[in-house]
């Protein structure tokens, strides 16, 4: 059985320099609520309204977006603490973007959203913090947009072990980068020979100059 460390909702960076007592006293008449899943289960799907603040507690979480094609990207990996498509909360087309699945034991702490707008407006920290987290996710999407529409596929990979440092499952990085996993194997390789690269026991590494 998973048993990762449980945060709670004032561990996360969402709250620092709040006033933690009145948090805790405006929570005791708010809306809220705490949900487990297990490992596979869809905790979100693609598309579902976005109707609260959603904190990532405890696990791992898997976003993953499909196509009109049906063809299914994985995005990335989400590990508490986390807050989830705080972007998207209080939007006009306040949807999810992607499908959630449970990769392991996942435990998540949800506010509706009038009312984590109620505490934003009795405490400017909070409200700071937040706008701060939205404006960082924005910089992580245009990022990712920049992969997959702007750069070849040898320029996504240097982009991606300056990241992570060493790419060890092949097939885990082609869903990420929405290519087919032998594009991906042949791009490393010629990599490797044109001396950008090194293959290690752990896998793949950019070879330092």
């Amino acid at each position: 059985m998973y048993m990762g460390r449980f945060y709670d909702i004032l561990d996360f960076t969402l709250f620092e320099g709040v006033n933690k007592d009145g948090i805790a006293e405006f929570l005791k008449n708010a809306s809220n609520k705490i949900s487990s899943y297990k490992k596979g289960d869809i905790v979100v799907l693609q598309d579902s309204l976005c109707k609260s603040l959603s904190l990532l507690c405890q696990g791992t979480l898997l976003a993953k977006m499909t196509n009109a094609d049906g063809k299914e990207i994985v995005i990335e990996h989400l590990s508490a603490p986390e807050m989830l498509a705080p972007a998207f909360i209080y939007g006009t087309e306040n949807r999810f973007p992607v499908t959630l699945q449970a990769e392991d034991e996942v435990i998540i702490w949800s506010l509706s959203k009038d009312d984590f707008l109620k505490m934003m407006e009795t405490d400017d920290a909070l409200l700071r913090n937040f706008l701060r987290q939205i404006s960082d996710r924005s910089v992580f999407l245009s990022r990712k947009l920049n992969e997959f529409a702007l750069q070849n596929m040898s320029t996504r990979i240097v982009s991606y072990l300056q990241r992570n440092a060493v790419i060890t499952n092949i097939q885990d990085v082609a869903f990420i980068m929405g290519v087919a996993r032998p594009s991906l194997s042949r791009t490393l390789s010629a990599m490797v020979e044109e001396g950008v690269l090194i293959k290690t026991e752990e896998g793949y590494r950019l070879l330092k100059s």
